[in-house]
């Protein structure tokens, strides 16, 4: 099988039985809390939070809720993400939405939606982002394939902003339609970096304290959609870069084809499938695709990460 490093072809290296129990075991594990973006606008809980005066809701999730907001002092609109208080005390949810803002404090690229400040008011834990207009990519392919051109200036466009990403050390964790918008323009932005964590290059420069907290979620427990994970991911092993190209493959994928290149009718069998079923050429789903696209997809879904 083609490996995602080098495409040298390598002979499996997994058992199916032991792949089977490994899942069924990291899958029941899985930390994958998905945000759901709310359609229209619902009435904001806080009206205001230091000097961002709270417009509403646009999103909510396990971690908390997403507002649009104004910034008083610059009059720009911003999204402010809140720490639910049903989770702020949990060390966890704490470390993991203070881990969000360190990784996105860390790079500073036009594809990926930018942290302005971390603050607390009465209470209230938040970050305040960068406000993106635009549609999540899930909403933009509706279950049907883009326009191949569309499709692939999208894609450079993720791609470049995860190289920037790797070059730091980060390592997203969750790409997928959900956390990727489209502007107006056409301009993609990565948004939610919760689950990132850090190479061992990248936790060199990350908060001392934070490192053996970012580098003990590399084994052992599934993180991410279950949908758009690695097969690494799936087993619950260590991650780096070439996780996030995994799963920029399925997104890829899914821009070609209008779905994703794997199924089942449960998480272990899905997990299973993105472990050991190869994937089909997306000209093999979508007849009208050139078959050139093929490699490029085929290449970033490669089974082995070449360890």
């Amino acid at each position: 099988m083609d490996s995602r490093s080098c495409g040298v072809r390598l002979p499996p290296s997994r058992n199916a039985s032991a792949d089977r129990r490994r899942l069924a075991k990291a899958v029941n594990r899985t930390s994958c809390e998905r945000v759901s973006i709310i359609v229209g606008c619902r009435p904001p809980m806080v009206e205001q939070l230091g000097q961002y005066k709270i417009l509403d809701r646009i999103g909510a999730g396990g971690m908390g809720d997403v507002y649009r907001a104004r910034d008083t002092r610059l009059g720009r609109t911003v999204a402010i993400k809140v720490l639910s208080a049903a989770v702020a005390d949990d060390p966890a949810r704490r470390e993991r939405f203070m881990r969000e803002a360190r990784a996105a404090a860390a790079l500073s690229h036009p594809n990926i939606a930018a942290l302005y400040e971390i603050g607390e008011d009465a209470g209230e834990l938040f970050l305040a982002f960068e406000y993106v207009p635009g549609e999540t990519l899930r909403a933009l392919i509706g279950g049907r394939p883009l326009n191949p051109r569309r499709a692939i200036d999208l894609g450079v466009q993720i791609a470049d902003a995860l190289a920037d990403a790797h070059a730091e050390g980060i390592v997203h964790r969750d790409i997928k339609p959900d956390n990727i918008i489209v502007t107006p323009k056409g301009n993609a932005k990565i948004l939610d970096f919760g689950l990132a964590t850090w190479t061992a290059g990248g936790a060199e420069r990350a908060h001392a304290a934070d490192a053996a907290t970012m580098m003990a979620t590399g084994t052992g427990t599934a993180i991410g959609t279950i949908a758009y994970m690695s097969p690494e991911q799936a087993l619950g092993e260590a991650v780096d870069q070439r996780t996030d190209i995994f799963s920029l493959g399925i997104v890829m994928f899914e821009m070609l084809t209008g779905k994703p290149p794997f199924s089942g009718a449960t998480a272990t069998a899905l997990s299973l499938q993105i472990v050991q079923a190869p994937a089909p050429a997306p000209s093999s789903i979508n007849k009208s695709l050139p078959k050139e696209f093929d490699g490029i997809v085929l290449k970033a879904l490669a089974k082995s990460m070449n360890q």
